[in-house]
């Protein structure tokens, strides 16, 4: 049972909310009708609505707009925005809008500029094209094109601008893998599925994350699916979209959507909408991405070329054969387990898919061709030749299979790291924890506010797995922890998390610059708390960000111990081990190293150890993987010594550098690396 403190905390922040929701819906909710069921709290209310005013007030002086309407502030706007963006040039013609691409000038960086097309502009369009806006500008989320702004220059009809980003859609890549498809080779063909597919799934978590929010696609289809040139996955095109929340839709009359990729209920308008909508047409794109047609097409596919588990993912989906799905989720971790080799839940194999799905998983393709080997040559010698070519096709199919799981493990490396840096991002825009930062000074009322803060964020992620969630003030003392632990209080200055130069200082030495200006991961870092060694993700918390009134007020963060990377745990490479490397500088040996270790199924105990030396990739692979281009697939070797295990033999190995891009969506180097190699069992 909860303290008595703890409790009247609890009920002063679900009073706080309460009236924060009534504000922001222009409700009017007095702190006495809050406190009707706890009189005894109303005067501790009031003081925290008065704090909460007036740094709202404080943010209104600094960047200058007081308490002036959006009416007046928007014309304004619009003009400032136009002039920014300049060498205008057309790029296509959509149902309900025209694309154009631009300059800013002042970031220097292109945008993409969609207008509503002036033919469209009839009584409800207006609504429907901000609604469009609207919608995808709330979905903060990696698949999302994030919106820059929205406005109307005179008369002309009104636009927005997104981020642009340089790829084919993925329309167009399916197109060409079935082009292809028929005379490339199987390993090209298998490498490029695989690619499709990793899309794909990434379409599924944004559709999850959007559906999370209550937020309906309802267009769905290859057409509206942008890849960049660095393996970005984007969902655009949120025209139809619906807000079950807020109860504003797209365009839902009978016959919106797109035929042969929108569920019948939405082309026929029967029923509300619906996240089966949006499953539905994942179906579709899945049937699309492993057949080149659509569902119920009368095509003839070449037999044996669409794997049956993937198959059954696509009519699941669609509804097909009694069931579907209930979340795009699911979709997204059924397709993860074809491509790592685990059992689709949705469909029965039979055995020769369970003997492919064995070899493809790597789960003793060689020994296989070994023993039909020695099989056949006690009973047909002259089979000697037969067998040598079928146990090489098993060796290359091995290969390959490893260089796909080592891309894939890369992507969800990263997708890991960006979901982490976004929820520190959410956490650093809370309202509270800005006031409290603001008002340190005044006394013990803000640390314990922000105490609870970083406790509430740390329980609303948990399911980003880590260590401890951590909070500087602008000078680098810690003054939130969850945990808590003997480092509050403590200035951390001089630590990478919060200057961000690559390696920890003397705690008497300031970095240059001294603090982040943008996401950052650490390196490795022993920890003044619990000893383990760490790496910490870590954002800036600003004041007013982008405006003349910007102001630093500190640094959130969150630990993550070595050997507990949960995305790498949870892997399903039977057989297999999967390794994390830093390729970056680091100084727990006490001198300037690289490949350390990050993550590795053996690491255990020997994170928490004092050690000479630590498990570290040979500095010839580490230079090998520097080497490696944004748009190079990696490499593989034949006998990779585990560094763990180095009197061990080796085994087959894939490696692969961890993608990142930076904010305006331009590769930058992660500094990590994953392998993925084969596992001997033991004698």
């Amino acid at each position: 049972m909860a303290d008595p403190e703890t409790l009247r905390e609890r009920r002063l922040d679900a009073m706080l909310e309460a009236w924060e929701e009534a504000r922001a819906g222009d409700g009017r909710v007095s702190p006495s009708d809050l406190c009707r069921d706890h009189p005894e709290l109303e005067g501790e209310l009031r003081e925290r609505i008065a704090r909460l005013e007036r740094i709202g007030r404080m943010m209104d002086r600094e960047t200058g707009t007081g308490e002036i309407s959006g009416e007046d502030l928007l014309p304004a706007r619009e003009v400032e925005l136009t002039l920014s963006l300049q060498e205008l040039s057309f790029l296509e013609r959509g149902g309900m809008g025209i694309l154009g691409r631009a300059r800013d000038t002042r970031l220097g960086r292109e945008v993409v500029v969609k207008f509503m097309r002036a033919a469209c502009d009839v009584p409800g369009a207006r609504e429907r094209f901000l609604n469009e806006a609207r919608i995808a500008a709330s979905l903060d989320h990696p698949g999302v094109l994030p919106v820059y702004g929205f406005g109307q220059t005179g008369d002309s009809p009104p636009f927005y601008a997104m981020r642009h980003v340089s790829g084919r859609t993925l329309e167009e890549e399916i197109a060409e893998h079935h082009r292809g498809g028929r005379h490339g080779r199987r390993g090209e063909r298998h490498r490029a599925l695989a690619r499709l597919l990793g899309h794909f799934a990434s379409v599924c978590y944004t559709i999850a994350y959007a559906h999370g929010r209550r937020i309906l696609h309802c267009d769905l289809k290859p057409q509206n699916i942008l890849l960049g040139s660095f393996g970005e996955t984007y969902v655009i095109d949120w025209g139809l979209s619906v807000d079950l929340a807020s109860g504003t839709p797209g365009r839902t009359a009978p016959g919106a959507g797109t035929r042969g990729y929108s569920h019948p209920r939405q082309l026929g308008g029967g029923g509300p909408p619906e996240p089966a909508w949006d499953i539905y047409s994942l179906g579709a794109i899945l049937h699309a991405i492993l057949t080149g047609h659509l569902p119920g097409e009368a095509v003839h596919p070449v037999p044996g070329r669409v794997p049956a588990a993937l198959m059954s993912i696509s009519r699941h989906a669609l509804g097909r054969g009694g069931g579907s799905y209930r979340q795009a989720r699911e979709v997204a971790e059924d397709v993860e387990r074809y491509l790592t080799g685990e059992p689709v839940r949705i469909h029965t194999e039979t055995m020769g898919e369970r003997v492919v799905r064995w070899q493809r998983s790597h789960q003793g393709a060689t020994k296989i061709a070994g023993a039909l080997l020695l099989l056949l040559l006690a009973v047909l010698t002259a089979g000697l030749f037969s067998l040598w070519h079928f146990a090489g096709a098993m060796e290359k199919q091995t290969r390959e299979s490893l260089g796909t799981a080592a891309e894939f493990a890369a992507q969800t490396v990263a997708l890991e790291m960006n979901n982490r840096w976004q929820a520190l991002r959410l956490a650093s825009r809370d309202a509270r924890l800005l006031e409290a930062l603001v008002s340190l000074e005044e006394g013990d009322e803000a640390h314990r506010t922000l105490q609870n803060r970083i406790r509430h964020h740390r329980n609303a992620y948990r399911e980003l797995r880590s260590a401890s969630w951590f909070l500087c003030d602008a000078g680098g003392i810690q003054v939130a922890r969850s945990p808590e632990s003997r480092s509050l209080g403590k200035n951390y200055a001089h630590r990478d998390y919060f200057h961000g130069n690559g390696r920890d200082y003397p705690e008497t030495v300031l970095g240059d610059p001294p603090a982040i200006e943008r996401a950052h991961h650490s390196v490795v870092y022993r920890s003044t708390s619990d000893h383990s060694l760490k790496v910490a993700y870590s954002v800036p918390v600003l004041l007013n960000p982008g405006s003349d009134g910007e102001r630093f007020l500190g640094v959130i963060g969150m630990s993550v111990r070595l050997g507990e990377f949960s995305f790498l745990r949870r892997e399903a490479l039977r057989g297999h081990r999967l390794l994390l490397v830093d390729l970056r500088e680091d100084w727990v040996e006490g001198a300037a190293r690289r490949g350390l270790l990050l993550h590795h199924p053996g690491l255990g105990a020997l994170v928490q150890e004092e050690r000479e030396r630590r498990p570290r990739l040979d500095g010839i692979l580490v230079q090998r993987l520097r080497a490696l281009g944004a748009e190079d697939p990696g490499f593989h070797l034949e006998d990779f010594a585990d560094p763990l295990f180095p009197s061990g033999r080796g085994t087959l190995a894939a490696f692969a550098r961890v993608p990142r891009e930076d904010e305006g969506g331009f590769p930058v180097d992660s500094g990590w690396a994953v392998i993925v190699q084969e596992e001997i069992p033991a004698p």
